[in-house]
């Protein structure tokens, strides 16, 4: 091979001359002040030194300085002797190291560790060991050290496994040598951690010290988190202090999640404090699944979970009834008592919560079998030299909660999302991430505490409004949900949403006409008001924009109520609420789904509005024969018994109100029917009329002066 040496050469027309340097004299150099040459600079050419010898030269390190640097030299240390491994020690069936034992008077010597070098062995190994989190027993060197955590924890299926060794082969009798020579090692060095800790499981309590032996990774523990019932994986164990200092057994577990996209795993942390004496097992904050004392309940109710959870996994309108929870300002988990209905959504929840998004780890395409029990129901010739449990997902350790490159997945993929098998149901997480609709709140939800809705079904059709009003409405409202993506503007996205304006006095039906449409439509209805978006420019537009998207995501129904502070005209004089106005005009451009707003006081509007709303419903008073269906709609809705015939329906009908006031009036009736144990009567709701009269009179003058605006 050609060898490289430097030069240093001259670049012609460059001057040389004697400088002095740190009062040195240097001959011939080069005076770059003296030159022009843009050469003068330039790196020095390499050449081939043809002294240059082929072959390689070893150096070796001596004996380090003060600051660990090694001092190399050129000769071999006469201290380093030969290894202790070599061709003689390779052809023993197993190798064990002992180290010295200090302070113990009952040995001098302790097995350091333990490498398996007997194929016959390495293949019996395979089956007792096989899924065992980090063993590869198919490697060339197969090496046990430490605590031999792998072999103590399946010590049974060790001695189950060698137990049905026969002497049919010359295989089978030196197979049987070699596990008897292992069994032999590992009984006199462990023998009385063995029978301690089977005894302590015989007897179904374990101590703080020997809490390792009972938590084999890979089995399925139990654990309650939250006052749920929750199966999960264990990965890895070790002993440590909690954030107090405090001494914990640490338990790091694996269960099933959802992201919105896909499902996959998580890692959940997990500790059991020290303690003295021993503990039942089941009394331990963790505990193997397998003691529980109805396991197989246990494991039947948790499967029906996951399954439930995974129907839920996409975008789903539901009702709840149960406690939530969401973290705090301080990490605290604040509880909320939820009754009402609410959309699950994890994907919505990863949008607008980033800070607390959820990310899992991918499945792998195979999955591991079970531990336990697997030496007495699988086909011993059918087995891989080579665990798999490590590779059913990548470690997720290093990746901060981030999902990968950083943005999120296609939702499209969900829906095509391969189906959770029997085990991964069985840890399955209990939690379902949503939106509370009537708290307006992000929400962490328990799969058990969701309940399918029970839908109202003549709501629209108990509506009064005139039939071909009503079915304007519901027309509308129907395709613009089928139909929207075919509507468009020059700008894609742009004016594909419905708006519909509700004009009108109070109490004739605006507010219920948008909840009866949401109800015969099965769709989310979403209640907005100024209080909701606050006053403030900045945060107004970000609200807003959540909440369409939001709303647009759902295909739900948007409610503006008492929209009046958002539509009102623009002046010089109010900028502060000029922003607010320009703001909501430009968001609602870009609104895809139905909005329906509602005022009372129409001809205060903004002109720019006028151009953005596609139906303007103009709301009358209540006439006699409106106001006689909705006495007679609030009369039949009650589960309570009443007397009131047809003419004294007709004289309440007369009566000058709108439907808010029909129905305040009707609640106290009742209440006062309730109080004397009588069925509801006319002479109920006369008695409530007159106790309330200056109120009603008071409210008709004010309907009278409002009314007027529309006639």
């Amino acid at each position: 091979m050609p060898a490289l040496v430097h030069s240093s050469s001259k670049s012609k027309g460059s001057a040389s001359k004697d400088i002095t340097l740190n009062g040195r004299r240097i001959k011939g150099a080069v005076n770059s002040e003296n030159t022009n040459d843009e050469n003068s600079e330039s790196e020095p050419e390499e050449h081939y030194d043809p002294g240059m010898k082929s072959g390689k030269k070893n150096l070796y390190s001596g004996k380090e300085d003060k600051k660990g640097r090694y001092q190399w030299q050129d000769k071999p240390p006469k201290d380093i002797g030969n290894p202790a491994e070599n061709g003689k020690t390779a052809k023993w069936a197993l190798l064990v190291r002992n180290v010295k034992v200090y302070n113990d008077p009952r040995r001098v010597l302790a097995i350091h560790s333990i490498v398996v070098q007997s194929p016959l062995l390495k293949k019996l190994l395979a089956k007792v060991l096989k899924n065992y989190p980090g063993v590869t027993v198919g490697l060339q060197r197969l090496e046990f050290s430490g605590r031999f955590e792998p072999l103590i924890h399946r010590w049974v299926e060790l001695q189950k496994a060698i137990s049905r060794l026969g002497n049919e082969s010359e295989e089978d009798r030196l197979t049987k040598e070699h596990a008897d020579l292992l069994l032999e090692i590992l009984s006199s060095e462990f023998k009385s951690l063995i029978d301690t800790s089977q005894d302590m499981i015989s007897k179904r309590v374990m101590t703080y010290e020997h809490l390792w032996t009972l938590f084999q990774p890979g089995a399925t523990i139990f654990s309650r988190q939250d006052g749920q019932e929750t199966a999960m994986t264990l990965q890895d164990t070790k002993y440590g202090v909690d954030a107090k200092g405090m001494p914990c057994f640490w338990l790091t577990c694996k269960y099933v999640d959802w992201d919105g996209t896909k499902f996959g795993t998580n890692k959940l942390n997990l500790s059991i404090s020290g303690y003295s004496g021993t503990r039942h097992i089941t009394q331990l904050r963790v505990f193997p699944l397998e003691y529980h004392h109805d396991a197989q309940a246990l494991r039947t109710r948790l499967i029906e979970r996951g399954a439930k959870a995974e129907l839920l996994a996409g975008p789903n309108y539901k009702a709840y009834s149960g406690v939530a929870w969401r973290l705090g300002a301080f990490g605290t988990k604040d509880k909320h008592n939820i009754k009402e209905r609410i959309v699950i959504d994890t994907y919505g929840w990863n949008r607008f919560n980033p800070s607390t998004a959820i990310f899992v780890t991918p499945f792998a395409q195979k999955e591991p079998s079970k531990t336990t029990d697997r030496l007495d129901k699988e086909d011993e010739s059918d087995v891989e030299e080579e665990s798999d449990f490590e590779n059913d997902d990548f470690d997720a350790d290093d990746d901060s909660g981030m999902p990968i490159d950083g943005h999120f997945a296609d939702e499209d993929d969900a829906a095509r999302h391969v189906p959770l098998t029997i085990e991964q149901k069985l840890i399955c997480t209990p939690l379902l991430r949503g939106y509370s609709l009537k708290s307006k709140l992000w929400l962490n939800f328990f799969v058990n505490c969701v309940k399918e809705i029970e839908w109202q079904k003549d709501a629209f059709d108990r509506l009064v409004l005139p039939k071909n009003q009503k079915e304007l409405i519901l027309g509308f409202t129907e395709s613009q949900r089928k139909y929207r993506e075919t509507f468009d503007d020059v700008i894609e996205g742009k004016g594909r949403g419905m708006i519909l304006l509700l004009c009108g006095p109070p109490g004739v039906g605006k507010t219920l006409t948008a909840e009866s449409v949401a109800e015969e439509m099965k769709v989310p209805l979403y209640m907005m008001s100024a209080g909701d978006l606050g006053l403030d420019p900045r945060g107004v537009e970000r609200k807003l924009q959540d909440i369409l998207e939001m709303c647009t995501r759902w295909n739900s129904v948007l409610l503006l109520d008492e929209a009046d502070v958002f539509l009102e005209q623009r002046s010089l004089h109010e900028l502060e609420r000029n922003k607010l106005v320009s703001i909501f005009l430009r968001v609602l451009e870009y609104y895809e789904g139905t909005m329906f707003l509602t005022t009372n006081r129409v001809q205060t509007f903004d002109p720019a509005f006028q151009s953005r709303i596609h139906i303007s419903l103009d709301y009358q008073e209540l006439s006699i024969d409106s106001r006689r269906t909705v006495w007679k709609n609030f009369l039949e809705s009650s589960q309570q018994e009443h007397t009131i015939n047809k003419r004294q329906l007709d004289d309440l009908a007369r009566m000058n109100m709108n439907g808010r006031q029909i129905k305040n009036i009707l609640k106290i009736a009742r209440l006062l029917a309730s109080r004397k144990d009588e069925k509801l009567s006319h002479e109920h709701i006369i008695t409530t009329l007159e106790v309330t009269q200056h109120l009603h009179n008071e409210s008709q003058f004010t309907e009278r002066a409002r009314g007027s605006i529309y006639h």
